[in-house]
């Protein structure tokens, strides 16, 4: 009798085990970033500028999600604009939300979708860095690290800088 107790037990045992060793993978799972931000970078910006813009890609692995905003202490403000050309006239307007799809790959590039500096606190130095916060309406908030470069010369490498939710 005492041998199906302790039997029993172990069992037990070795199935709580199991149901705690599945959770602790389950959380792994669920912690893995879905949305990540690669390849962050702004021009650096002449004495007295007020306005700087940064570009970078989004890479959602995950379920549809929205950039809804961003903040830096380097400015002001961090505001979401899209440019477009009408007419050989460039006009920006400002964006409420950036959808996100699932399973996409989002640039925000010189000319059209970027992340507006407005009241720029110092002048972006070539290089030097920045950090800017992105939030996403699932995803949460994530800090990029922006590369600062010289306005002449192409922006950073591919894939030199990646940032992902936490």
């Amino acid at each position: 009798m005492r041998g199906m107790i302790a039997l029993k037990r172990r069992r037990a045992a070795v199935a709580l085990a199991g149901v705690a060793a599945a959770a602790v993978v389950g959380l792994a799972i669920a912690a893995e970033p879905t949305v990540r931000v690669l390849d962050a970078w702004a021009r650096a910006t002449a004495p007295g500028a007020e306005n700087g813009a940064v570009y970078f890609k989004i890479v959602n692995q995950g379920a549809a999600d929205r950039l809804v905003g961003a903040r830096t202490q380097a400015a002001r403000a961090a505001e979401l604009h899209a440019s477009a050309t009408r007419d050989g006239v460039v006009e920006m307007r400002h964006l409420d939300a950036l959808p996100i799809e699932a399973g996409a790959t989002v640039e925000l590039a010189p000319g059209g979708t970027h992340v507006m500096l407005v009241g720029l606190e110092s002048r972006l130095v070539a290089g030097t860095h920045l950090e800017l916060r992105l939030i996403f309406a699932t995803a949460g908030e994530i800090a990029v690290d922006v590369t600062v470069v010289d306005p002449r010369g192409p922006p950073p490498a591919a894939h030199e800088h990646e940032h992902h939710a936490p």
